[in-house]
């Protein structure tokens, strides 16, 4: 489970990231890249549900 911790707070932290641009870019009054990153962090969030998933279900298979 120690990798998955890992990898969760690594996607964690990209997300972290993609937030600060897009409120740079909200700042910045550019308006039209928005959409760009707002995908982007859905499909890191969605990247993060799956590996979440992905690895509870390995360990419940371990542990039978």
């Amino acid at each position: 489970m120690r990798m998955a911790w890992w990898l969760f707070i690594a996607l964690l932290s990209i997300q972290i990231i993609f937030l600060q641009y897009m409120v740079e870019v909200y700042l910045a009054e550019h308006y039209d890249e928005l959409i760009y990153y707002f995908g982007a962090l859905g499909f890191m969030f969605v990247a993060a549900i799956i590996v979440y998933f992905f690895f509870q279900k390995t360990d419940q298979v371990s542990e039978e």
